[in-house]
């Protein structure tokens, strides 16, 4: 189905008191695009988790998230960082498509509308940086300019990232048969490929040259560490056997799982040693909580198992058109003989 047939929900995150004007020229700009902005209303003033519940379940539903920053870092959350950033975080988490307008010249700005402490303009600059680096951005320095700029990153997202959207009800029917002939046409090629590995014998990398076993490798990932109540964004990595991440990927994977669900069996190996892998930067670091594996070392990690014969991919589609993942027979009695329990001599 055409993208002019659909509508799209955008989450929109932005600080309040100084960007109402602003917000409301980015629904209205939204509206013009034929999206569902949603999100743009919610000015957390409560810590109560319920709100935050509501939040995430907005940004859920979502098919892409779009931040607007000013001059302020903006409230700060019972987490040590700001609303908006938690929400950026989050988003981020749920590998939302994700774009930014930038004001050029804060500084400029009205003394109501800009950091007025060493403090908040540090995390500010921090967190611009944090969010240059995960988004299309665009820059502004008039509410006017919104307009233009969030018809330019909507109509590239939809581009680069095409979503499911929303329809009428009566084109659904039609919608849903053009995608069961797609998912089928998809599997049948899948399934023809396996095919021709199996009785070609041909892999693109022989599996006894890949490394295993006791052999180590590096996974990079982020995640927010406290130190005395505040909340800092660090990159950091840790070291793991090939076997310990099979370990701990290979039961989960039994039956089909998408790759989010994989990232958090991984992430929560992670996590048990994560505060030693921060302890270099942060001395006092007490918890380290939301933890991201970088998309380099999952990729690494996915197709380096799929070398080795170990996983395929699923016949499946887990959430935002990603592949689902399933251990392979070899791949089945490689993780038994390596969990099982042996008998003490």
């Amino acid at each position: 189905m055409s993208t002019e047939n659909k509508k799209y929900q955008v989450f929109v995150s932005a600080t309040c008191d100084d960007l109402r004007d602003e917000r409301q020229r980015v629904v209205e700009a939204l509206l013009g695009c034929g999206c569902i902005p949603v999100g743009v209303d919610l000015c957390p003033r409560d810590p109560g988790a319920e709100q935050w519940n509501t939040i995430k379940a907005l940004i859920d539903e979502c098919d892409y998230y779009i931040i607007v920053v000013g001059g302020r870092y903006g409230s700060l959350a019972p987490t040590g960082i700001s609303y908006t950033h938690r929400e950026f975080i989050y988003a981020q988490t749920k590998r939302k498509p994700m774009a930014s307008l930038v004001h050029e010249h804060p500084d400029g700005l009205p003394v109501d509308k800009r950091e007025r402490t060493a403090e908040g303009v540090a995390r500010l600059r921090d967190f611009k940086e944090l969010v240059a680096r995960g988004t299309l951005v665009r820059p502004w320095s008039q509410p006017d300019d919104l307009r233009s700029g969030i018809q330019r990153v909507v109509s590239q997202l939809v581009k680069t990232h095409p979503a499911s959207g929303w329809v009428r009800a009566g084109q659904v029917a039609d919608l849903n048969a053009v995608r069961e002939n797609q998912e089928l046409r998809r599997q049948l090629d899948e399934l023809r490929r396996e095919i021709d590995q199996l009785t070609n014998g041909s892999r693109a990398v022989k599996p006894e040259v890949l490394a295993r076993g006791s052999d180590l490798t590096n996974i990079n990932y982020s995640c927010n560490v406290y130190v005395k109540g505040n909340c800092i964004v660090t990159q950091a990595k840790t070291q793991m056997t090939w076997d310990a991440v099979f370990a701990t990927l290979a039961p989960t994977m039994m039956n089909e799982v998408n790759e989010d669900q994989m990232r958090a069996a991984l992430a929560a190996r992670i996590g048990d040693g994560a505060l030693k892998d921060v302890a270099d930067q942060h001395k006092q670091a007490h918890a380290v909580r939301d933890i991201v594996v970088s998309p380099v070392s999952f990729n690494t990690i996915k197709m380096h198992f799929r070398a080795m014969g170990y996983i395929r991919k699923g016949l499946g589609v887990g959430p935002g058109n990603q592949p689902t993942w399933q251990l392979t027979p070899q791949g089945d009695q490689y993780m038994v003989g390596l969990l099982a329990v042996r008998r003490q001599p």
